[in-house]
């Protein structure tokens, strides 16, 4: 098996950033830095190395893809893999992305276009 065949089973395999522990140093040296960066944007992310950031960043492009519908605390934990406390403290820091519409549930909003509607 060439060095190419060994990093891409292993960047499929571990995902990123554990795949290099499994590969050693020579090998990965074979494999030119562009190949790598390519197999690398079409990974997936390990998930042991999964941080808060990640589900903060996750839950903001959910966000974005789902505009306009009504979600609660729990809804929102679901998707996001947080904690409810995270999910409340995310609503409450992020005012912009999220209208209340009744007792527990908000509607998710546009902040920019809801600011470029403001301004006419």
């Amino acid at each position: 098996m060439n060095a190419l065949d060994q990093v891409t089973e292993a960047i499929a395999t571990y995902g990123r950033p554990l795949w290099a522990a499994h590969i050693s140093y020579e090998t990965r040296q074979q494999v030119p830095t562009q190949k790598i960066g390519e197999l690398l944007a079409k990974a997936h992310r390990s998930p042991d190395s999964v941080t808060r950031a990640d589900l903060y960043g996750d839950l903001k492009v959910w966000c974005a893809q789902n505009v306009y519908a009504e979600v609660t605390v729990s809804m929102l934990a679901t998707v996001s893999g947080l904690s409810k406390p995270s999910v409340r403290k995310f609503i409450d820091d992020h005012g912009d992305m999220f209208k209340k519409v009744e007792k527990r549930s908000w509607e998710v909003r546009d902040p920019k276009s809801d600011r470029a509607l403001d301004k006419k």
